[in-house]
């Protein structure tokens, strides 16, 4: 049961219009928002954004400047052999895949050779790595920060698919609701007749104007559409429960049905043509699933401009400016000043397989693989498209059902009335009498039971083209 506060604010917010002293009525638009905003699925769902935006801020965690600084010393028999200190600040840049380094580095020591001994005051350094073959148009850290922010929009349309699955799996149990409801009514009328009629039946029989079997036969009808009740009774408040696992407050905290909520009628909105095309153009542009598809062709082709890349040979540049300490780029010791400093270092590294086996096969996988999304992508256009021309159809067949179904009660009332009229008057039998109303019980059931199967059909709709709602 609701608390009262919940079931105030309920009230409140519009979710619950009044239908008589003692009932409530939950309609299927406000029972749809209360699903969208706290079912835990949905909640769920929303975290998938949240875990995209650390994958992207992983990513970018590759171009983050890295501080560096080691420290190595030997000191035996009253002699330092070496000192080496170096202190680096590099900086990845997101284009040309260069790296910016500065530094500070001092060697100084007994078993130290002239090519990596500094003064004892130290040199400072500031120095560029630039690739001029390999990884100068793509490297790995730019294809995967570039995959990271495509996989952005993947999680949102995994995010869509699974809130369009939860909105489907809420209409299904809430039109199973309304049809149990409704079920319950009719059968709730129908025990009623048959309780009147057994009470005129015994009145009559006392009376003499109908034979004492009929008493028997009018209870047993009685009896029998009393168990139909208690079953009908039954799976009306199994199905509320069932409907309650949707409802849930802004703590997290489940809710259940009062037993006072019920449903709205069904209010018979035809599904047309025009509407058809609306949902066949949003298939093809915003269903979720060719959505993760066409994000996953755009990752693709980062993969391939990177794998093309890798069948370059590697050719690295390195330069750095050497610098006594407190005087960047001085030309001499003494401190004169140049344009172009006296002392650097300077660096190339160069590697090619010579047959780029490795490299070669890991761009055909890319591009196989990019044939089998294509593939997959053709045959998921063509579901799609004829999963939504399906529910169509059956949306329409149910609503020529309806119609049909809705006659049958009319002429089947009227058969009833007739029947009723010939007993009344002695010219019919109590077992017809039951028998049309039974009839009539069963046809006003089933036109329900086609009701909630049209409200499904058109969420099962909603669903094959990719939208909620």
């Amino acid at each position: 049961m609701f608390p009262k506060i919940f079931l105030f604010l309920l009230i409140a917010a519009g979710h619950l219009q009044a239908q008589t002293d003692t009932t409530k009525v939950l309609s299927y638009r406000d029972f749809y928002e209360l699903v969208t905003q706290n079912h835990p699925v949905l909640k769920q769902a929303n975290l998938l954004p949240k875990d995209a935006q650390a994958e992207l801020l992983m990513a970018k965690g590759n171009f983050d400047p890295k501080l560096e600084a080691n420290f190595d010393q030997k000191y035996f028999d009253d002699k330092y052999y070496y000192n080496f200190w170096d202190t680096q600040l590099k900086v990845p840049v997101q284009w040309g895949g260069i790296d910016l380094k500065a530094g500070f580095e001092r060697n100084v020591g007994l078993a130290l050779g002239t090519d990596i001994r500094t003064p004892d005051d130290g040199l400072s350094y500031v120095g560029i790595n630039l690739p001029i073959l390999q990884r100068l148009m793509i490297d790995q850290r730019r294809a995967t920060l570039q995959n990271a922010k495509i996989f952005q929009q993947i999680a949102e349309a995994e995010r869509v698919k699974m809130l369009n699955k939860l909105v489907l799996s809420a209409a299904k149990e809430y039109w199973n609701w309304y049809f149990t409801y409704r079920n319950y009514l009719l059968i709730n009328e129908f025990h009623k007749l048959a309780d009147n009629r057994y009470q005129l039946v015994k009145r009559r029989v006392a009376q003499g104007d109908l034979p004492a079997i009929d008493t028997t036969d009018a209870q047993v009808t009685l009896l029998d559409r009393r168990v139909m009740l208690e079953q009908a009774q039954l799976e009306f408040q199994n199905m509320r429960l069932f409907l309650s696992n949707f409802l849930w407050d802004a703590q997290q905290n489940p809710r259940e049905l009062p037993d006072f909520v019920v449903p709205q009628v069904v209010l018979s909105e035809r599904v047309n043509e025009a509407e058809l095309t609306r949902l066949l153009e949003l298939a093809r542009l915003r269903h979720p699933e060719t959505q993760k598809l066409e994000f996953k062709a755009q990752q693709l082709r980062v993969d391939e401009r990177l794998s093309k890349n890798m069948l370059l040979p590697r050719f690295d540049l390195g330069i750095s400016s050497l610098n006594y300490t407190h005087r960047l780029f001085t030309g001499t010791s003494s401190g004169s000043s140049a344009v172009i400093p006296n002392f650097y270092k300077f660096n190339f590294d160069f590697s090619m397989p010579l047959l780029f086996r490795k490299e070669r096969g890991k761009l055909q996988q890319v591009q196989i693989k990019q044939l089998q999304n294509d593939f997959e992508m053709k045959q998921l256009r063509r579901e799609i498209n004829n999963d939504v021309l399906a529910s169509y159809n059956d949306v329409k067949n149910l609503e020529r059902q309806i119609r049909d179904q809705q006659m049958a009660v009319e002429r089947q009332g009227q058969v009833l009335q007739a029947e009723e009229s010939r007993f009344s008057i002695g010219e019919s039998q109590l077992f017809l009498v039951n028998q049309r109303e039974a009839k009539l019980n069963e046809l006003r059931v089933k036109l329900e039971s086609m009701k909630s199967k049209y409200e499904k059909a058109k969420a099962t709709l909603l669903f094959a083209a990719g939208v909620s709602e």
